[in-house]
């Protein structure tokens, strides 16, 4: 086990490590989380509009009319979830603006000037496809490629020149007004080789080319798995492995989770098993690596003090997905008893949960998007139903039978240490001469 561990962290974490320092990734994971919030409470208010109860939308349409109440509830989500790959773009650009260093409005400004002249328009303006989820990838490739671009054509210096006793405000502006310009008009020149192609625009060739084959990839079983097995191999050395992975599928499995909403809301059949909210809900039971079962066992079936204590206290942020007192307090980082049902914890959940929603015995995730520190069951049932929380809980039951046998191994040297030095304590104590004591 020794053997293996050197060699993953020989070949395996100077790959994590520049991953982890990337400035094109971070920035993404950043806007990723940072944009989390807004679309959490459009998917909050959408799923007031349609609590799965039934007799829910009737209750509605007789108290305050016909559609009424959803309209208003749906207005909401059409200004986060509806404008999604545009909200996503502003936030990467900032990010990467940040990270960069550099100017923070022009960069931003420009990636949505960009975003803007490549996006079709009709009679009726833009249509809103392109502003959801499924212009995400190009928002994302135009505010990394346009800040980068700004950036370079700024260091250039071609600006007019201004008497000292301008304000550094209007310096600013004025050297920005270059390396604008030189942008929009590689955008416009983007538009027009377009134009004569059968994709007609941009957005069509990344959709077709690039984003389409990355949705098949993360609506693959296999790749989730594998995914999911680096991710833990990372969390075992230290790092962030939610972070490092959800930098590259984050924007994948978002997407996915905005299709079925959409399909939810029209009523329409789930189009994808595989979303950000199946991820959460059913392999994330208790933080990483379905750790609430795990700190359950600490509980009731470890005899040692030290892990029956641990488990107490890591308890209450356990139920709430948080498990960072489990990884580094057990712990997990570097223990070589708990790096197999570590490593194997996640993809048999993605694989039970899979299997069951694929031959229909279990509902897909219906694309709302709850706080992934929603507790167990009741975040099944938000996402799947009541068959959601019966899938919640043969997760629960699977991944309990796969840690507690070397959670057992590791409570019994954890014990005997324990009774070593109370039998150290006890014979201490009997060599205590009580008639040298002097009062």
């Amino acid at each position: 086990m020794d053997f293996l561990i050197k060699i993953i962290e020989k070949r395996m974490m100077p790959i994590a490590n520049k991953l982890a320092s990337n400035n094109e990734l971070n920035a993404i994971r950043h806007a990723m989380m940072s944009m989390a919030s807004f679309f959490m409470v459009g998917s909050l208010f959408l799923l007031l509009a349609y609590i799965p109860v039934k007799g829910y939308d009737d209750f509605l349409n007789k108290t305050f009319g016909n559609g009424v109440f959803q309209g208003l509830m749906t207005s909401v989500s059409g200004a986060t979830l509806s404008l999604m790959g545009l909200i996503v773009l502003i936030a990467v650009a900032y990010n990467y603006a940040v990270i960069k260093q550099t100017d923070i409005p022009y960069p931003i400004v420009s990636s949505l000037m960009v975003f803007l002249i490549l996006t079709p328009k009709n009679s009726n303006g833009i249509p809103t496809e392109w502003l959801g989820a499924k212009g995400m990838f190009i928002a994302i490739i135009i505010s990394l490629v346009t800040t980068n671009l700004y950036i370079k054509l700024k260091k250039l210096g071609v600006a007019p020149k201004m008497p000292d006793n301008v304000p550094p405000a209007v310096l600013k502006t004025f050297a920005s007004v270059f390396p604008i310009t030189v942008i929009a008009i590689i955008s416009i020149l983007i538009k027009a080789s377009f134009l004569t192609t059968t994709y007609e625009h941009i957005h069509n060739f990344v959709f077709s080319i690039v984003q389409t084959p990355l949705l098949r990839l993360g609506n693959n079983i296999f790749s989730l798995i594998i995914s999911e097995i680096i991710g833990q191999l990372l969390w075992f050395f230290g790092l962030q492995g939610n972070d490092i992975i959800g930098s590259v599928m984050s924007p994948i499995w978002m997407i996915q989770t905005t299709a079925n909403l959409e399909a939810f809301t029209a009523g329409l059949p789930l189009p994808n098993i595989i979303t950000g909210i199946f991820r959460n809900v059913y392999m994330l039971i208790g933080g990483s690596g379905n750790t609430l079962p795990l700190t359950l066992s600490m509980i009731f079936f470890c005899k040692s003090k030290q892990l029956k204590t641990l488990g107490l206290l890591a308890l209450p942020a356990s139920v709430f997905n948080i498990n960072e007192p489990i990884i580094f307090g057990l712990p997990i980082v570097l223990n070589a008893i708990m790096f197999i049902p570590w490593l194997l914890a996640t993809p048999i959940a993605a694989v039970i949960g899979y299997s069951l929603m694929k031959i229909g015995l279990v509902s897909a995730t219906n694309g709302i998007l709850i706080p992934w520190t929603t507790p167990v069951f009741l975040s099944g049932y938000l996402v799947s139903g009541v068959s959601g929380i019966i899938l919640q809980g043969i997760i629960l039951i699977t991944c309990f039978l796969v840690y507690l046998p070397f959670l057992r191994a590791m409570d019994l040297q954890i014990l005997k240490k324990e009774t070593e030095k109370l039998k150290e304590k006890d014979e201490t104590l009997d060599e205590i001469d009580l008639s040298d004591v002097t009062f």
